[in-house]
């Protein structure tokens, strides 16, 4: 909890920095764009403002502002709670995974302190708030898994919805994790497959998942007449930066191309800057996390083959979900100075995968203390 709370308090530094004395790091561009859309919407009215569609956030903030004052410090204030409140979810499913205190205290301490997540999670950015809601979301699908509490769908559907309101594109992670959850808890003494799988599962899945990509074709402000990889070429091509833009651009002519630039996109997004592109003391910062974050899914991938039985379907589970949020944002990212944005939301995730299994007491060899679901020994 210190480590939150002291998170907590760097955060709000970095408010006062960028509303009294800024803009602070990262607090122009986009920071300054969502807050002035959000005193239209505080001066005109929700129905009245011509940003109305597709900007859930500056809406939100912009109705705060009318209820009290019009401030990018306030602004920066709520994104600090709105950390706050992630990294409280983020404890209660690290606890909720039978880790021990020390490896709880230490995957907080990288979640509080990592600087591009100070940064970015103190300023008038949605990624905070895509952060806190992935959070949401996986704490109720670990719940389902491990508490079999079926209660938890409705968490997830709300996490889902507000996550979708943020980033069309967080819609069709939200039915991923549904999928999946829907999937590993149908899974009974280590089979695979099962008569519940494929009477009721399957269906569902199938179901859900064509309404929902429908939902999300409808809804997504891109053009996808001429297929998928033709819309992702597209906006990568509208959206070229300068030096930090990434060396490889795409030439998408059928999803088969798309197939094939999938692990390119995925490693330019997670390795760039590589070390002869470090120009700026910021690049340098990216690198390190960089070289930090694929420590972390080393270690995440490792543990697969060491924690106990019991644990090796949520942590599945959450592998597939962190990879999936970062292909994600890889698909539409052309410059690693937007690609340590869009890591925020998947920081909770990384933290758990990759620090949290790290407790022998989670292994299969250890018998130290009762996991969740598990008799003492």
């Amino acid at each position: 909890m210190k480590f939150i709370l002291v998170g907590f308090f760097l955060r709000i530094l970095v408010a006062i920095w960028n509303g009294f004395f800024g803009p602070s790091i990262g607090a122009d561009g986009d920071a300054v764009m969502f807050h002035e859309i959000a005193l239209q919407v505080s001066q005109f009215g929700l129905f009245d403002a011509k940003y109305n569609i597709g900007w859930v956030y500056s809406i939100f903030l912009g109705s705060i502002y009318s209820w009290t004052v019009n401030s990018i410090f306030l602004g920066s204030v709520l994104s600090c709670i709105a950390w706050l409140i992630s990294a409280l979810v983020l404890d209660k499913t690290i606890k909720l995974l039978g880790i021990s205190k020390k490896y709880r205290d230490l995957a907080l301490l990288f979640y509080a302190f990592i600087p591009s997540s100070i940064l970015f999670t103190s300023v008038t950015l949605r990624e905070v708030y895509q952060l806190l809601f992935v959070n949401l979301l996986i704490y109720a699908s670990v719940m389902i898994l491990i508490r079999k509490n079926k209660k938890f769908w409705f968490l997830a559907l709300f996490a889902t919805i507000s996550m979708g309101s943020l980033h069309f594109g967080l819609v069709l992670y939200g039915i991923l994790g549904a999928v999946l959850t829907f999937y590993f808890t149908s899974i009974r003494s280590n089979r695979a497959f099962s008569l519940e799988l494929l009477i009721f599962y399957v269906p569902a899945i199938a179901f859900l998942a064509f309404g929902g990509i429908n939902l999300f074709l409808e809804l997504v402000p891109f053009d996808f007449e001429n297929g998928l990889a033709s819309a992702v070429e597209a906006y990568q091509a509208g959206h070229n930066e300068a030096r930090a833009q990434y060396s490889f651009q795409p030439e998408l002519k059928s999803n088969f191309d798309l197939v094939l630039f999938m692990p390119v996109s995925f490693m330019q997004y997670m390795l760039e800057p590589m070390p002869w592109k470090v120009a700026t003391p910021l690049d340098l910062a990216l690198f390190l996390e960089n070289v930090m974050r694929c420590i972390l899914i080393f270690l995440a991938i490792k543990g697969l083959t060491k924690v106990h039985q019991v644990l090796q379907t949520p942590l599945l589970f959450l592998v597939l979900m962190f990879f999936a949020l970062e292909m994600l944002w890889a698909l539409g990212t052309v410059n690693w100075g937007s690609a340590v944005r869009h890591h925020i939301p998947a920081m909770g995730i990384l933290v758990i995968i990759g620090i949290c299994f790290l407790d022998q007491g989670t292994h299969a060899l250890s018998s130290l203390r009762k996991l969740p679901g598990t008799k003492k020994v």
